[in-house]
């Protein structure tokens, strides 16, 4: 499998936050939309647990890249509260083996906000006397003016990207058809070979959020995250999936020195009665690397 970067302008600030899950559940409903004939293979493909069609990295911000878990931290007055980046350069050479000490860091990448609007009178259909609510929203820091989303595949890089550019169209998460969440593609997709093969790589770091699958190599440092995921507006009754245990971006860990695969992790079933099939993304975007010193 290859991988390839593909580069968003966002021109709103945002209310759903760019993880792997999220912008997989866009781009199947996109799919859904754009290519229906295809869409029941393509998600069967998912759900056998093989091979998947393709896998997504969560959104990092211009060419930082998620600072892996295992590097030593720049001594600072302040404690970092993730998510922690680093440059491009400081991340090659660290999955190279080369160093392990990060430089560059940068944290606060992503800036909070809050939208306040007029609630609707629903009896009405109007603006609601006096009723404001509020809306947790985030940006990108003026030092950065993209994301780069990351797609790993061996055939369905067109596709993928056309499920993009159908989401382009509508907004991304919470809120877009009140205006949160627009963007647009900045350029192709350009390839990104140096994330698929390290030479003597013995362990990955993973570039999504991701639950790991029984199996998974165990040795390693990471940090976890409890989401509360929901389904797409209306399409069932209970939009709810309950809470899930994933890891989060820059956890690593060692292979057995096995060469790292292009993916890892597992699709949770979370099925309902209007849709039997319906799966959660919890696959990992690993970048190989190299990783020495003793096994835990």
């Amino acid at each position: 499998m290859s991988t390839w970067r593909l580069r968003l302008r966002p021109r709103t600030p945002w209310a759903t936050p760019w993880r792997s899950d999220s912008l997989f559940g866009a781009v199947c409903w996109r799919w859904l939309e754009v290519f229906p004939d295809t869409f029941e293979t393509m998600l069967g493909q998912f759900r056998e647990g093989k091979s998947p069609p393709f896998v997504l990295s969560d959104a990092c911000p211009g060419d930082l890249m998620p600072m892996p878990m295992h590097a030593a931290m720049p001594r600072t007055d302040k404690k970092l509260k993730p998510p922690v980046y680093v440059q491009q350069a400081s991340f090659a050479s660290i999955i190279r083996g080369d160093s392990e000490a990060a430089s560059g860091v940068l944290t606060n990448v992503f800036r909070p906000a809050t939208r306040v609007q007029t609630a609707i009178d629903r009896a009405l259909g109007s603006a609601a006397d006096g009723q404001l609510f509020e809306t947790d929203t985030q940006y990108l820091d003026a030092g950065c003016d993209s994301l780069s989303v990351y797609i790993r595949s061996d055939g369905y890089l067109e596709q993928v990207v056309a499920c993009f550019r159908a989401l382009e169209r509508i907004g991304f998460g919470k809120k877009s058809s009140t205006g949160l969440g627009e963007f647009e593609i900045a350029g192709p997709p350009e390839p990104c070979s140096w994330l698929d093969e390290i030479p003597g790589a013995n362990a990955f770091m993973a570039l999504s959020h991701f639950v790991p699958a029984p199996g998974d190599p165990t040795d390693g440092r990471w940090r976890t995250h409890i989401t509360f995921p929901k389904f797409h507006a209306n399409a069932v009754s209970n939009v709810f999936k309950g809470s899930i245990l994933m890891l989060a971006p820059g956890s690593v860990f060692r292979t057995s020195n096995q060469t790292p695969r292009p993916w890892y992790g597992s699709m949770i079933s979370v099925p309902r009665p209007e849709m039997p099939k319906a799966l959660h993304y919890g696959l990992c975007f690993p970048v190989p690397m190299v990783w020495g010193g003793e096994a835990v």
